[in-house]
């Protein structure tokens, strides 16, 4: 058995031995280089669609922020509704009004390029180097949330006036209005 595997071993390495590896490894040597240089078109070829990518999503958020009539006439209309709710002489109406603005603000962080599943996530975001108010902005969202979830919360005139007012000057700072 030891003879045979002996026999084949050195049959195998007889014949491995008379291969001219000179002549192989020459056009292996080329194949590689051309297979290189194809890597490399192809990988410049994607950072390049990737640049053009980031590029077009940057330019997108920097006109909607730029753009004074993108978001303008229909943040005013938006915006008039709100103060029309608030204005009402009901709570229901009161807190239509804060959710609104809520709902409102939350659309212009989006659009601004704000990431995230809710509003709180784009709000963590935020510096206050960004929006002076950022901790007011908090506690605004947080009374909508309790407005939300909490069916028995009583919302007075002066606290809707007050995180609606909170909203207003978010979205000036944000030079949107």
């Amino acid at each position: 058995m030891e003879e045979n595997l002996l026999k084949i071993y050195n049959n195998f390495l007889d014949y491995y031995l008379l291969i001219d590896w000179q002549k192989i490894i020459f056009p292996l040597k080329i194949i590689s280089v051309i297979f290189s240089i194809f890597l490399l078109f192809f990988i410049f070829f994607i950072l390049f669609k990737i640049r053009k990518n980031i590029k077009k999503g940057l330019l997108a958020i920097t006109e909607s922020i730029t753009d004074p009539n993108l978001p303008k006439k229909e943040l005013d209309k938006k915006w008039n509704s709100v103060m029309d709710k608030l204005e009402k002489n009901n709570e229901s109406d009161y807190k239509l009004a804060l959710i609104e603005a809520d709902n409102i603000f939350d659309d212009l962080l989006k659009q601004i390029g704000y990431q995230g599943e809710d509003m709180g996530e784009r709000l963590k975001q935020i510096t206050e180097a960004q929006l002076a108010n950022i901790d007011e902005l908090w506690q605004a969202h947080k009374t909508r949330n309790r407005i939300a979830h909490e069916p028995g919360f009583k919302l007075t005139y002066s606290q809707a006036k007050r995180a609606i007012e909170i909203y207003q000057r978010a979205i000036r700072d944000l030079e949107v209005i």
